[in-house]
Order: C-alpha cells, then structure tokens, then sequence
C-alpha cells in the first residue's frame, strides 16, 4: 500500500508514467482510502439539470442494478417457482452451490431484455449470480452459468464511478467500490464536483462539443465485448470488464481514452489492431462472438452474433469510418424516445424514402434465448433476423409499482 501521504497529483504522475512506459504487466497499487471522491452522484446533476435528470430516471440506464423491491418483474415473481413449461426458477446460488430463494435476493440485474439476481457470496462478501435467468421473450426461465463475483466480473459498466480497491494474486479484485449503482450522468460526463462548485460548463464533459469518434467512446466503454488479461476476478478468472489500470482509480469520461489502456492485456477486437474482428478467439469470451463466414469476408461486415458488442459494430459502418455519425445522434442518454424516431426518419435523407432502418439492422447477437439486439454494423446487404427484438416487447411491468 503506498504511503497515505501522497498526493493525487503524484498517484495521476505515476499513474501516467505507467501508461507511457506500456507498464501493463501489474497493476499499480493507489491508496484506495483517502482517495477524493470527485464524483457527485446523479441526484446533485439532477438539482440544476431537472429536466434530464427526470429523462434518465425513465432510462434504463438508472434501472440496471435494484433492490428486490424496487425492480423485481411481475412475471418473475409470479413463476417463481415453475414457468408456463415446467421449467423451475432460481434454487442455488452459481459460485457457492448453496441453496437459494427469492427471499435471499439482494439485487436484481436488469428488466428490459431478461433478469438476473444477485444473492450474498459469503467466501467474499461480494454478490454472486443465480442459476436462472429470467427472458422477457419467451416469458420462461432459461439456465445462467456465471460464476465469478458481480462486483469482480460485470459492475464497471452496471454502476458509476467504479475503482478496484482490495487486489489479491493474480491481480484478482477482491473489493471494489462505486460512487453510484447504475449508469448515472457522471458515467457519460465524467466527474461532476468541480463543475457542481464552478457551474462552468468547461468543467464537465460534454459529448456534443466532442468529436464524434471521442464521444463514441464513452458509449463504447460498456457497449463492446473482451477479455481482461490484467484484471481478473475474485475467482483467478479474466475479467470481461475494463477496471483503470490504476487500482483505486476510476474512469473518467472525456479524461480518459481506455482504448489504450493496457493493449498487451486486453483482447478487443476491432479496437485493438493486433485483434482483428475477422478472426474466431477460441477458449475465451470472444469465441463465436462475431460472424465471420464466408459472407461475412467478402463483405467486410462482421456483425455480432453476442449482446454488448454495439461499438465494435458501430466501428465498422461506414456512419463511424467517415465520422458520420456517432452513437447519441440516434440514442439519448436523457430518455428521449422521439429521437430514435427522428432518427430512423433521419436515415431516408441520405439513403432514400424506401429504406427500412429495422431492415438494416436486423436482430442478430443473443442475449438470451431467442431474444436479439439489433446490429450497428449497417451491412448494406443485411442477414435474416434471427429471433425477437426488445422494440417488440412490452413495457416491463414490475411487481412492486411506486
């Protein structure tokens, strides 16, 4: 642990030097305690910003990780038990093999595609998945394997602000911590308590006055699919997400460009030039994770066939590749329906009143049995759906209303 007396302004030289020097093989060890929390929370945002703040509340962005009582689907609840086939619920917790029932859920993880619930993992004192997940599609109970801690294997994009603060052999997370549950407004704009104090608008991150290619990044963060050599989870796995490079520091949207974070210990494709998006990865999370069929080489367009690979997509249509278009010129983070609708109106202005934008970008990558999200590769000659989109679901509807 490093003397308690240095400063942040050293831990960000050493910090830098690191990164400069392609020092990837070892995580540097900042204090975690006594770090200054340079992050607000979205509450103090939404004090001055009330409108998109009120719009992120009705995102899921801020609904991603709930209490039981707060986000728990009706459905789920009311099959419990068994589903319409026959198919029983949640009963044992993945890591521990321990029995397990709904009274033991913590957290539950999502509502718009599937859900998932987080119960005590007390080998850690972090949370570890159930065996069943819950898909909104089908309305039936489907088997989940994850078996490495939430907070060591998923939480850096379920939650704001996230730092590795406890790290064990084989540079395993065995603590982290999180200025906020969820996706909050510092996640896009970064730390907010210099421009809460300044009211200066250069004291924040905006990703309008950004390019296109700076702004896709942010979204790009957690919108992508790796495997983690540096970082692994509390069970000695490599990690799927992207922690700092610094233990005790965090990402800071417009500050940081984590595509350059540790190169050598991060397979990406399509981000890293070293792994290319063509190519299977066999024996990590990447296999299978892309199409790469004959199709797919003559074409040049490689689509998802895995969900949470919307960036390495969106890197190869031509909307990216000419700085076109970026990720919020169609989707908002403030919860503006309309404008995904304004958008896809938007798309006929260049490619004519007869183009299909749903057509373009057909349901592709899995994310749960035979639910899909849609691709944002573009391909101008577009596959065969191949099974439902969340546009063609209900609403949640959750089983505790306010």
């Amino acid at each position: 642990m490093m003397n308690m007396r240095m400063t942040m302004g050293g831990l960000a030289m050493l910090a830098a030097l690191a990164l400069a020097a392609g020092c990837t093989s070892e995580p540097m060890k900042a204090a975690a305690t006594g770090v200054k929390n340079d992050f607000v929370g979205s509450t103090t945002c939404g004090t001055c910003h009330q409108d998109h703040y009120k719009g992120w509340t009705d995102t899921y962005h801020s609904k991603m990780v709930r209490p039981t009582r707060q986000g728990l689907l009706k459905d789920a609840l009311d099959n419990w038990a068994k589903d319409s086939k026959g198919n029983t619920g949640p009963t044992k917790a993945n890591i521990t093999g321990t029995p397990a029932k709904l009274d033991d859920v913590v957290y539950v993880i999502g509502s718009k595609w599937k859900q998932r619930y987080l119960v005590k993992n007390p080998e850690t004192g972090n949370h570890q998945f159930l065996d069943k997940q819950w898909n909104r599609g089908t309305s039936l109970w489907e088997p989940y394997g994850q078996k490495n801690d939430w907070e060591t294997q998923c939480a850096t994009c379920h939650a704001t602000g996230y730092r590795a603060t406890s790290v064990g052999p084989k540079n395993a997370i065995m603590k982290a911590s999180m200025s906020e549950e969820n996706i909050g407004c510092e996640s896009c704009h970064g730390p907010g308590a210099k421009h809460a104090s300044s009211r200066s608008k250069a004291d924040i991150f905006n990703p309008r006055n950004a390019t296109k290619a700076e702004a896709d990044k942010v979204c790009g963060y957690c919108h992508i699919r790796g495997e983690n050599e540096l970082w692994h989870t509390a069970q000695g796995n490599p990690s799927e997400q992207l922690p700092h490079p610094v233990a005790g520091e965090t990402y800071k949207a417009g500050q940081d460009d984590w595509t350059k974070w540790y190169t050598d210990k991060f397979l990406l494709p399509g981000v890293h030039a070293d792994d290319p998006v063509n190519k299977n990865y066999p024996k990590t999370d990447l296999n299978n994770a892309f199409n790469i069929d004959e199709a797919a080489q003559k074409s040049g367009y490689f689509e998802a066939l895995k969900h949470h690979q919307q960036y390495q997509e969106h890197l190869q249509s031509k909307h990216a590749k000419a700085g076109l278009l970026s990720c919020i010129d169609c989707h908002s983070s403030h919860g503006a329906p309309k404008k995904e609708v304004a958008a896809a109106a938007g798309c006929t202005g260049c490619h004519g009143a007869t183009m299909d934008p749903k057509k373009m970008m057909p349901g592709l990558a899995q994310t749960a049995g035979g639910l899909m999200m849609r691709s944002h590769a573009f391909n101008p000659n577009p596959r065969a759906p191949r099974g439902t989109t969340a546009d063609q679901l209900p609403p949640p509807v959750y089983a505790y209303p306010k």
